[in-house]
């Protein structure tokens, strides 16, 4: 069977049974996240509120509160925990063999030239030093 839907503008679009079947079924799968988002937002909201009411004390200009206190509230609504930012030192020891030079200076300026530092994490590189402390001949 077929049903036919008009528009407003006149323009119209037929749909089977099994159309509309799945039109209903989205809307009402839609209809019900949308409520459950809204749910959502309003005990976001209460949790904050509750938050830093409790942590408020009346006639004080400023709230404290630890670290972990708000971190714990930002894990309860879903968000992120807050973090530190860290410095890491290290050293990367190395050996390459069978470069091909005429001399050792030769040898460590093509090594020296080619090394690189692939880093993918995050955080940024502030330093990339290298120092090659044995050139021999095989």
């Amino acid at each position: 069977m077929e049903y036919m839907y008009t528009e407003k503008d006149g323009s119209t679009t037929k749909y089977t049974e099994e159309m509309l079947k799945n039109v209903i079924a989205d809307k009402i799968y839609y209809q019900n996240n949308y409520f459950a988002k809204v749910s959502d937002v309003a005990d976001t909201k209460a949790k904050v509120y509750l938050f830093f009411k409790d942590a408020y004390t009346p006639g004080e200009s400023e709230i404290v509160c630890s670290i972990d206190d708000i971190n714990e509230l930002l894990e309860s609504i879903g968000a992120g925990r807050l973090k530190s930012l860290y410095t890491v030192n290290g050293s990367i020891a190395f050996c390459i063999t069978d470069v091909e030079a005429e001399s050792e200076d030769e040898a460590n300026e093509l090594v020296a030239d080619e090394l690189q530092l692939d880093y993918r994490g995050n955080g940024s590189v502030d330093s990339w030093d290298v120092e090659i402390s044995d050139v021999s001949e095989q």
